[in-house]
């Protein structure tokens, strides 16, 4: 029977849906669905996402949840990019959006990490890109431009400029075409392209390859009008540039190769690419038709077969900021032991994600040591928050930093607010900062043996610590600690009971 995945790339020019069939452990996709959305046309510092720009989207997913009905949640992931990590008010429209859904959650994915995904999909829908050669890959998005330089699947470098080709028609004054307007905006792209150019040299690179739309759409042009015979070369750019000059508006253009969604987009985006190809001294860019939708599908397939990169990310992270190995062994092992000593009524309070929450919390809450042993769970906290790591999106991260940081002393909760969390997910969450903070306690005596003397009790909004009598009464130090914690959550309007249980 085959597993059906689907993804969607909620992209500031287009949405993107993806569905594929998992047969004997290949991946086969089942249909490909873009709509021109520009979520990005009107946005605005001050008011976010336009309402026109805004309804668009609701229609669209509209359309995209009916095909997604059938297959299983856990096996859909639905990505938001450069727009709904800028707007102002992507949160509600965010939280509209979910609902519409069958409340999926749509993961806010950072310039970084996009870019990550960009090059995923790209090796596994290009196959020279797998060859012992060191590539540039970039993608012109609505918002965003992406640039990874890598070898096979691992990445060597990553950024994420703010330039796309729906922004950058603001260089483009009620849709004039002109010399003047053209080279507005490839300056501009160059200026952003200067803060990347000392990190992207040509020398540090073999390939040149580009994904998704924009570079697509280009190359089509150039193919059909006999200006290139497979990609893009700057020749065919300046040629095409003169193409475009000859029009006046972007609603007059008329060329073999272009589809009109793509003529209020066209003008921008090839001017990004000329800055891009001067900029770094590109002379032939091949063409991907994989990007970042085929990266999420096999992101997603891969957490869901036990190949999470999030996991590898933090080790990554716990090793460079020297945490002990054996200690981290030692909490994760006591979080687990905790978890399953969790009295519980019918249902599991621990999801498997938030399991893996406790997990990497257990591995990386000690990482502020590094910097002070005053206050180390704040430190650790921010440097969870502001690194980039690969497979974290930002509400992930913004998740992980606040458990960590609840990790000791005072609590503060305030983003787990029910606005936020449902009742469950909320409940879920607290009893995870509850199971590290206790872990906390036992870990630092050394020993992980102690954490089978003591359960938890879960029922509803109150939560008691059941303790073995004998045990307890020749541990007074812990003992002492476990009465400080319930004062602790007390502050916080949560009651928090010790229950001691007498042989």
């Amino acid at each position: 029977m085959q597993e059906l995945y689907a993804t969607i790339d909620l992209g500031s020019n287009s949405f993107h849906m993806l569905t594929a069939a998992l047969e004997h452990n290949e991946i086969k996709i089942l249909d490909s669905i873009s709509e021109k959305v520009m979520l990005a046309e009107g946005l605005s510092k001050m008011d976010g996402i336009h309402p026109d720009a805004m309804q668009r989207g609701i229609e669209c997913i509209d359309r995209f949840a009916q095909r997604i009905a059938s297959i299983p949640k856990q096996n859909v992931r639905i990505v938001g990019t450069n727009t709904l990590r800028a707007a102002k008010n992507a949160d509600g429209y965010v939280a509209q959006l979910e609902k519409r859904l069958g409340d999926i959650s749509i993961d806010i994915v950072s310039g970084i990490e996009e870019a990550r995904l960009i090059y995923l999909g790209v090796n596994h829908s290009w196959s020279s890109i797998a060859q012992h050669t060191k590539n540039l890959v970039t993608d012109i998005g609505g918002g965003s431009t992406e640039f990874i330089i890598g070898k096979n699947f691992r990445l060597k470098n990553a950024e994420s400029l703010r330039m796309g080709c729906v922004a950058f028609r603001r260089y483009f004054p009620d849709e004039v075409i002109s010399g003047q307007n053209f080279q507005r905006a490839v300056k501009a792209a160059k200026l952003e392209l200067a803060n990347i150019k000392k990190d992207f040299p040509n020398k540090s690179w073999e390939n040149a390859v580009g994904s998704a739309g924009t570079f697509k759409a280009i190359e089509r042009i150039l193919i059909e009008n006999q200006l290139s015979d497979e990609g893009i070369t700057l020749a065919g750019l300046k040629k095409l540039k003169m193409m475009l000059l000859d029009f006046e508006k972007f609603s007059d253009i008329e060329i073999s190769g272009l589809k009109p969604l793509r003529e209020k987009t066209i003008v921008p985006g090839v001017a990004i690419c000329t800055a891009i190809f001067q900029a770094l001294g590109i002379k032939h860019l091949h063409i991907s038709r994989g990007g970042l939708r085929e990266g999420i599908l096999y992101d997603l397939i891969g957490r869901l077969k036990a190949e999470d990169i999030r996991q590898r990310s933090i080790q990554a992270l716990s090793h460079r900021y020297h945490v002990s190995e054996v200690k981290s062994k030692l909490y994760r092992k006591i979080c687990r032991k905790l978890a399953s000593n969790i009295e519980q009524g019918r249902d599991s309070i621990l999801s498997p994600e938030h399991l893996h929450f406790l997990d990497w919390a257990a591995q990386c809450c000690r990482i502020g040591l590094s910097i002070s042993h005053s206050q180390y769970h704040k430190h650790s906290a921010y440097l969870i928050e502001h690194s980039e790591l690969s497979g974290f999106t930002i509400k992930e991260r913004k998740i992980l930093s606040a458990i960590v940081k609840n990790h000791r002393r005072k609590l503060c909760l305030e983003i787990f607010d029910e606005t936020l969390f449902d009742k469950n997910q909320k409940r879920a969450f607290l009893t995870t900062i509850l199971i590290l903070r206790l872990t906390s306690i036992i870990g630092q005596n050394g020993k992980n043996n102690r954490s089978g003397h003591i359960a938890l009790s879960i029922k509803q909004d109150k939560f008691a610590i059941i303790l073995d009598g004998n045990w307890i009464q020749k541990h007074s130090l812990i003992r002492q600690a476990l009465h400080l914690e319930s004062a602790y959550w007390e502050k916080a309007g949560i009651e928090l009971t010790l229950n001691i249980k007498d042989d």
